[in-house]
């Protein structure tokens, strides 16, 4: 089996929270709403990775501020199990331009209206732990 780390962005923006959709093209979860975020790639660190993946994914530029949540996903047991890490994150600047490939919408939102999409299953259980006020 192997094990992988993630890092993830909860981007707040204004009171509002950046969620992208997963595209029909992506091979995991297909359609479900999630955060921008990707696996820690060698010699990375979980900040080089966010920072890395939020600008790949919305060509936004963030300031990142601490550990909010930290998920294990078992749900692709016994090929691999992958550990997400939740950092809360400012927007600084940018126009979010999604790559189609891997999402198709996104929305900015109020923090518990999340609760309101089918979201990943690591943006759920975000949700129901973390509080932002």
């Amino acid at each position: 089996m192997n094990f992988y780390v993630a890092g993830h962005a909860l981007i707040e923006k204004n009171g509002r929270y950046l969620v992208t959709r997963r595209s029909r093209l992506n091979d995991y979860m297909p359609l479900k709403w999630d955060i921008p975020g990707g696996i820690v790639l060698l010699g990375e660190t979980l900040e080089d990775t966010i920072h890395r993946e939020v600008y790949e994914e919305t060509k936004l530029s963030i300031n990142i501020k601490h550990v909010i949540h930290v998920y294990s996903n078992r749900d692709q047991i016994p090929k691999r199990q992958t550990f997400q890490v939740v950092y809360l994150c400012k927007y600084i600047s940018g126009e979010v331009q999604l790559n189609p490939s891997e999402h198709d919408e996104y929305n900015w939102l109020e923090y518990f209206d999340i609760r309101n999409l089918e979201t990943i299953d690591f943006l759920s259980d975000l949700v129901k732990s973390f509080n932002p006020t």
